[in-house]
């Protein structure tokens, strides 16, 4: 049986059809029992297909929950007029819908205005992934991916002013000059990315790697305070290069000369752990095989 209502707002269709936003009327079970013309520009429905459906039909099913309490909320008289759901509309597409919403105890109906802020939430949400590239850009290689020197700055003074023994490797790649000039930069690049990405597997989530230039890395490995430990990760860092990396059908075997610190609190300057590190690193790069020298501070 057709609510009491009803008419009065068929009566009143042409004006509502003229606005941009929907205006709907629900019963007590949720179900929809008038939409105006505006709703299918909304909702990609025509009116008739949604009249006499729930409402939680159509309700993303992420928002299903939150759009229950609300609607226990409007019906105990708790008038609404900014509140935000997404909807299915009828190709598939989600409509971001922001409500103004009462209930009428005396016709015992909601009544509501939709509108649609899907394209502002586009705008908002294309906004945010920018500003995370851009924050990601600053704080990161482009090449590789891996945190750039400032990021590792930051990350290695803030490990520093604790008590915790760490340890800092400097990491140069062996011969890679050689396999520029004579392949290329564009394959050097496609070499870096791999021997990068097998270097940040041997970090654990408190460690940090990051690329500072060429073919130079450092490593930061927190609460490392013996040789015995440091030698293990190095070790693994050697391993990590010990198979050939495949670009294409060239295969490429690239070693890496480590010179490794091991400092515990009170802790010197980073500048001068890194010294210390870089100079080891020099000294195990005079081998002709790969190798890597630790020092206690």
């Amino acid at each position: 049986m057709p609510h009491p209502q009803l008419s009065m707002f068929e009566a009143l269709g042409h004006y509502m059809d003229l606005l941009m936003d929907a205006i709907c009327v629900v019963n007590a079970e949720s179900e929809f029992i008038y939409i105006s013309a505006g709703g299918e520009r909304i909702f990609g429905y025509k009116p008739q297909e949604m009249v006499g459906h729930s409402i939680f039909e159509f309700v993303h099913p992420d928002d299903q929950a939150k759009t229950r309490t609300i609607v226990a909320e409007i019906m105990e008289g708790d008038a609404k007029t900014d509140f935000e759901n997404r909807y299915l509309r009828k190709d598939g597409s989600i409509a971001y819908i922001v409500w103004s919403a009462r209930f009428s105890a005396d016709d015992n109906i909601r009544i509501a205005v939709a509108r649609d802020v899907s394209a502002q939430r586009a705008i908002e949400q294309e906004r945010e992934r920018l500003v995370e590239q851009l924050q990601h850009r600053a704080h990161h290689d482009l090449l590789t991916g891996l945190p750039n020197r400032g990021h590792f700055y930051r990350h290695a003074e803030l490990l520093l002013q604790d008590d915790a023994p760490v340890a800092i490797a400097y990491i140069d790649l062996n011969n890679f000059k050689e396999v520029n000039d004579q392949y290329g930069h564009a394959m050097g690049d496609d070499i870096l990315r791999a021997a990068a990405l097998r270097l940040q597997r041997q970090t654990r989530s408190d460690d940090t790697i990051a690329r500072i230039g060429g073919d130079e890395f450092v490593a930061l490995f927190a609460n490392v305070g013996s040789e015995v430990s440091a030698e293990a990760i190095v070790e693994k860092l050697q391993e990590s290069l010990a198979n050939p990396i495949q670009v294409g059908e060239l295969s490429f075997v690239i070693t890496a000369s480590i010179g490794c610190v091991i400092s515990r609190a009170p802790h010197p300057q980073l500048e001068n752990l890194l010294q210390h590190a870089d100079t080891l690193m020099y000294r195990a790069k005079q081998n002709d095989k790969p190798s890597s020298l630790i020092r206690l501070l």
